[in-house]
């Protein structure tokens, strides 16, 4: 084998090794890029005797698209079956339900956003509880990359109460 031979082989070698190691660079980096911008959704729960505030957070870095908010009945439902927010609670009450419809909602990374908020009385909280008790809320959400996250919990756990 001549010597320019020998350079033709040994320059197709480190091109191909350069190549991969650019390609494997380029895979890791839109993997991190993914990874970065995901959106986390905390559900904040406060109900007392007399108060009701029910939010969610963007605790993610990247916005969170909200596609629905529902209530479902048991926490193994699908979704399409889940009941608007808005049509559970009775509307004489004297609480506010800031987000009816849902659809296509845009929530910015570390911003919080009310659902239900509202001061009752006293036998108006114990209504709002029973009506509330054992539901379960489910948020579905995507990223910028249209990847689709949900986020389940139980709206009011009142023990021995069965609905």
């Amino acid at each position: 084998m001549d010597t320019a031979t020998g350079l033709l082989i040994t320059t197709v070698i480190m091109a191909l090794g350069a190549i991969t190691f650019a390609a494997l660079t380029m895979a890791f980096d839109r993997s991190h890029n993914r990874k970065s911008v995901r959106p986390f959704c905390n559900i904040h729960k406060k109900v007392t005797d007399t108060e009701i505030n029910i939010s969610i957070q963007n605790a993610g870095m990247g916005p969170m698209r909200i596609q629905k908010i529902v209530l479902l009945n048991n926490q193994d439902d699908f979704i399409q079956a889940g009941i608007q927010l808005g049509k559970v609670l009775p509307f004489e009450l004297n609480c506010d339900i800031f987000i009816q419809h849902t659809d296509e909602y845009v929530l910015a990374s570390l911003c919080e956003l009310n659902l239900i908020q509202g001061i009752l009385e006293q036998h108006q909280m114990t209504r709002v509880k029973e009506t509330l008790a054992g539901y379960y809320i489910c948020i579905e959400y995507t990223d910028v990359y249209d990847d689709v996250y949900e986020q389940r919990s139980k709206l009011i756990n009142i023990p021995g109460l069965v609905r």
